[in-house]
């Protein structure tokens, strides 16, 4: 009879520890739920991407964002903010003026800014947006070459975040280094490298398309580049492997269009008192006429030839670059790395301009689907 008992009492203690467990997941679950934020799509201006111009001595700023719709079947149309301000700030405080909602930049996808707005100088752009914990290191920044607004407005045919798109596709799949707020905060705020921004354009049949690279001195911009020496700027500089393509004319004066596969952990870098070697591993597919080519063109001529025109397209960018007085390869911080007593100023004025650049390309054709 006592154990029945016993029996009893214990299956009692059980279901009262396990309803007090019950109780006490409910209870920190209730915590928890009462901590999170909760956000309303609607009472919010969620800016997707953002737009700088310089006119009239004053900053334009234009936002786009999108405007959310009740029934699923409606399309989701976006609209933009335009202000004027005499400072990066104001603009968003005068975005602010026009809405009775809360401007959210936690989904900022990229940031435009035009050439006469870069020139001026974009410090004051960089340390507003590192200063805002709500706008992502991936967000990218883009050199327009017309009116950001323009660029912007066109935009808004597309899918939203499709300069994003198009900006990540080329740096993946094309011939632009990669960037972002991250890349280019660490190239500004480093003593041996300067910005490098990609730029963007609208082309004559009204396509946007990526277009280059902008290399700023200092703050401001200074030069473009091409896209064939963003290629070569991209072998120098990437730290991801990348597939880029690259046409160039042989010796017997035909064009030759090839894919560059490359991945970073295969270049090497040495100093040698004033003098830089990069030797690069990198394999190559012929992406046209391969089959005309026999065996023994693809394993001697053509791999000569094109080892020598991508020496010579990567040393004359590093000339070009250190007779403009840049350096966004960062060779400052190749000699910073091993030199104790590394001065900023004084590398420029009289180390940098001296520097002789040897490179070496050692390329492999692969999978050329020649003919036997």
């Amino acid at each position: 009879m006592e154990g029945k008992k016993t029996r009893e009492m214990t299956l009692i203690m059980n279901k009262c520890n396990l309803r007090r467990k019950y109780i006490e997941v409910f209870l920190i679950c209730l915590f928890i739920g009462g901590c999170s934020r909760t956000t309303i799509i609607d009472d919010v201006k969620i800016i997707q991407t953002l737009g700088y111009d310089l006119e009239n001595n004053k900053i334009k700023g234009t936002a786009s964002y999108p405007v959310y719709v009740k029934s699923m079947q409606e399309s989701h149309p976006r609209k933009l903010f335009t202000s004027e301000s005499n400072t990066t700030t104001g603009v968003f405080t005068s975005f602010s003026n026009q809405t009775a909602h809360k401007i959210d930049m936690s989904q900022l996808g990229s940031v435009l800014v035009s050439e006469n707005f870069a020139e001026n100088g974009i410090s004051d752009l960089i340390g507003n947006l590192n200063s805002d914990p709500n706008i992502s290191s991936n967000s990218t920044l883009i050199i327009s070459n017309k009116p950001a607004s323009e660029l912007l407005e066109e935009s808004m045919d597309y899918p939203p975040y499709f300069l994003s798109s198009v900006l990540d596709q080329s740096m993946r799949n094309g011939n632009v280094p990669f960037s972002n707020l991250h890349t280019i905060s660490y190239q500004y705020y480093s003593e041996g490298q300067d910005i490098y921004i990609p730029k963007m354009d609208i082309n004559e049949e009204g396509m946007i398309v990526s277009d280059g690279v902008g290399v700023f001195k200092g703050d401001k911009f200074a030069l473009s580049l091409n896209n064939k020496e963003s290629l070569m700027l991209k072998i120098l500089v990437d730290k991801i492997g990348f597939n880029s393509t690259y046409e160039f004319t042989k010796s017997d004066n035909k064009s030759l269009l090839i894919k560059i596969v490359s991945n970073h952990n295969n270049s090497v870098v040495e100093i040698n008192n004033s003098k830089v070697t990069y030797n690069f591993k990198l394999n190559v597919y012929l992406k046209e006429q391969a089959s005309k080519l026999s065996g023994a063109d693809i394993n001697n001529k053509l791999t000569k030839e094109i080892e020598t025109n991508i020496e010579t397209e990567l040393k004359n960018l590093l000339e070009r670059l250190k007779n403009e007085e840049v350096d966004p390869v960062g060779v400052g911080e190749l000699f910073r790395g091993v030199q104790r007593n590394w001065k900023k100023n004084a590398f420029y004025d009289r180390v940098y301009p001296n520097v002789k650049f040897n490179i070496t390309a050692n390329v492999n054709i692969v999978n050329t689907g020649a003919a036997k």
